[in-house]
């Protein structure tokens, strides 16, 4: 009688052992799920395709090179100059105004000769551009709709009041966002310094320290906002497609 019994342990051994060698391990299972970080990535994938050619590594370095020049040219002139003697300190003003102008004089020559079609008919331009953006947000509904449907109706519920949260806080803080684009400071700007003369730089700078202060959270502010309105047009994007995604099923 012991016998039979142990065959059919060994008998259950076996069929449980292979039952495992065949069956998957749960943790190597890999189910996609829709997440914010997946809509991201495809997300950023989108903006980075262009119909346009890219830009080369000259170019973009001579625009960095530009910038860095500039900005040691600006320190050295304003602020060197009360403790570095001027025979050192003009030199180097000058080499760095020179690179300058010849990094912005490449960057804007390659970026013309990159992009010189766009601007002879824009018109067309315009249209190839629109019929590839929209063959690739096509697709990437197409992705979307492979998720279930519940999924994709929480996470657009979720993304819909977290954009209502956010244009309220901004309005309270900021007001209205057309105040913040760039023409209205240009604008402000000129009104601001329309009776500049020539030498006038002393009053432009002779503020105390409060005033200090407050340009200066004035300018975190402004970029915060800039910020704020780049996640705004994002957040938009990904509640977009998602509405697109719902709309065809």
């Amino acid at each position: 009688m012991q016998a039979p019994q142990d065959a059919k342990v060994a008998m259950g051994k076996g069929m449980d052992t292979k039952f495992l060698v065949e069956t998957p391990i749960a943790s190597q299972l890999h189910v996609e799920t829709l997440t914010f970080h997946g809509l991201y990535t495809r997300v950023q994938g989108l903006i980075d395709r262009s119909i346009y050619p890219k830009p080369s590594g000259i170019e973009r370095w001579s625009m960095r090179i530009a910038v860095i020049a500039a900005i040691v040219g600006i320190v050295s002139g304003l602020w060197l100059v009360h403790w570095v003697p001027v025979s050192i300190l003009l030199p180097i003003t000058v080499t760095c105004l020179l690179v300058e102008i010849g990094g912005f004089a490449v960057n804007g020559v390659l970026s013309v000769l990159r992009q010189y079609q766009q601007y002879l008919q824009p018109r067309l331009s315009h249209a190839k551009e629109m019929d590839s953006e929209f063959a690739q947000w096509r697709a990437l509904v197409g992705e979307l709709q492979r998720f279930p449907k519940i999924e994709r109706e929480q996470r657009l519920r979720f993304a819909t009041a977290l954009r209502a949260g956010m244009v309220d806080r901004m309005g309270l803080l900021y007001g209205g966002l057309q105040r913040l684009g760039p023409f209205p400071l240009i604008v402000a700007l000129f009104v601001q310094y329309q009776a500049w003369k020539k030498g006038g730089w002393a009053g432009v700078f002779d503020v105390g320290l409060a005033g200090g202060i407050l340009i200066f959270f004035i300018a975190l502010l402004y970029v915060a906002a800039w910020l704020l309105i780049s996640q705004r047009i994002r957040l938009d994007t990904y509640i977009n497609l998602l509405e697109a995604s719902l709309q065809g099923h």
